[in-house]
């Protein structure tokens, strides 16, 4: 990785484009005591991030890694130059290497592919040029255009009375709180008391900007999910749960709206 070195790239060799790429190789890991420090592409550092380090794709390049010793997977962000180690495919971040499983082991043999997400913009991509001179300009969001009340035949002003200031500032209905059900969990809650451990789904996706959307609702509520891929579908799991925690995460994903999960015994 670059963080906090001046060091140049070593090797020349040719990378594939980035709308092609695959590619084998090594993947080693970098962790919290680069936290906060300025990555390649300006961004700071984030351990608990689920980004990369990779000598040539562009920034923002979206990438699933497979952990080729355990199929485990998961999905990173390029923003950061390196390895430098011509041995050494692409650093990750320790969130992204405990997902993978490769903590103890510090390196593994990994398989990268290009993720393509459908309507993103390319990272790098220019904006929108401004409207040329002459070109009528649309509204701004949000805003109410106000037009002239209709003129009458016999010639007179009709006469509009003015809507209360508040009105057009009124924000839109929104239904009282309510608490919502726990998710329903399918075939059911196992047993507590249990020393086993189990696996809940929570969706699938052919879409992978739809699994994208559920794995960062799940870790805005404090849960710690992560992919599965299984052809062209996406799963977004929670591992290692507890027998007695699968209830308290029934909560949780009910109270995000979440209405029904898969358990099954890992």
């Amino acid at each position: 990785m670059l963080i906090g070195l001046g060091f140049a790239l070593g090797s020349s060799a040719q990378t594939p484009p980035a709308s092609e790429y695959r590619q084998e190789g090594i993947a080693s890991w970098y962790g919290s005591e680069f936290d906060g420090r300025s990555t390649a592409s300006g961004e700071m550092f984030d351990s608990n991030r689920f980004t990369a380090a990779h000598q040539t794709l562009p920034f923002g390049t979206m990438l699933m890694i497979t952990n080729l010793q355990n199929n485990k997977q998961v999905i990173v962000t390029v923003n950061d130059r390196g390895p430098f180690n011509p041995a050494r495919l692409i650093d990750v971040s320790e969130a992204a290497a405990k997902q993978l499983e490769m903590i103890a082991t510090g390196t593994a043999p990994v398989l990268i592919e290009r993720v393509m997400v459908s309507g993103a913009q390319p990272s790098g991509a220019a904006a929108l040029p401004p409207p040329s001179a002459g070109q009528a300009q649309p509204p701004a969001p949000h805003q109410a255009q106000i037009l002239p009340p209709p003129a009458r035949q016999d010639g007179a002003v009709p006469v509009q009375a003015a809507a209360p200031f508040e009105a057009a500032r009124a924000p839109p209905y929104a239904a009282p709180p309510h608490r919502l059900s726990p998710a329903e969990i399918r075939p059911g809650i196992p047993p507590s008391g249990t020393e086993k451990r189990y696996r809940i789904q929570v969706g699938a996706y052919k879409v992978l900007r739809n699994a994208i959307d559920v794995f960062d609702k799940l870790k805005s509520t404090g849960l710690n999910p992560a992919y599965e891929r299984n052809g062209e579908i996406y799963r977004v799991v929670l591992a290692g749960v507890k027998a007695d925690e699968v209830q308290v995460i029934a909560e949780k994903l009910g109270s995000a709206g979440f209405r029904e999960a898969l358990i099954r015994e890992e």
